[in-house]
Order: structure tokens, then sequence, then C-alpha cells
């Protein structure tokens, strides 16, 4: 694997990591997707995780090293949210504040 498709795959993740949080707007519409929320972000959680995992010290340089503190940033800010969901039962507007933003 060469660092340019170490970046590619965690750029793959970090947008699996966006979708998952973007579902959470479907929970704070209608609680009863929860359960479904809950099930699209923790697959997306797994699969970003087996995706860095997957990168072989000889990928790894300053960049890759770069995106994938920002993919575990975003792993852990979504991770947070679906606790919250968990512990909840729904997902409140403070919970959205930086949804839309851009952790690279």
């Amino acid at each position: 694997m060469t660092p340019g498709t170490a970046l590619r795959q965690l750029k793959q993740a970090h947008a699996t990591l966006k979708k998952a949080r973007q579902l959470m707007r479907t929970a704070r519409e209608n609680p009863t997707f929860g359960p479904r929320v809950m099930d699209a972000g923790w697959e997306a959680l797994m699969q970003a995780h087996r995706l860095m995992a997957e990168i072989p010290r000889s990928a790894v340089d300053e960049e890759v090293l770069t995106q994938q503190l920002s993919v575990q940033r975003y792993a852990t800010s979504l991770l947070v949210r679906l606790r919250r969901l968990l512990r909840k039962g729904e997902v409140g507007p403070d919970d959205l504040d930086d949804l839309d933003g851009d952790d690279e």
C-alpha cells in the first residue's frame, strides 16, 4: 500500500463517518429512528477503525498521520453522540452543533 492509497482509504472512512453523523438528524426529527441510527453509526465506526488498522507502517507519512488524526477525532465525536443517543434515547439540538463542520 502506498501513502496515496492510505489517504484515499482514510478519506473514505471520514466520508462514512460523516454520513452516519448526518443520520443523527433523522433521529432528532423522529426518535423512533434511534435504533437504526445507532446501528448505522456503530457500523460506520467499525468500518473506519478497520480501514485505519489496515494501513501498514510502510504507507505512513506525515500527511497520512494527519488524516488519521482527523478521522480519529471525527470517530470520537460520533461515538460521543451515539453514547448520548443510547443514554437519552434521543438526539438533542446541542448534539448537532458541528454536524456540518469539517474536522480536517
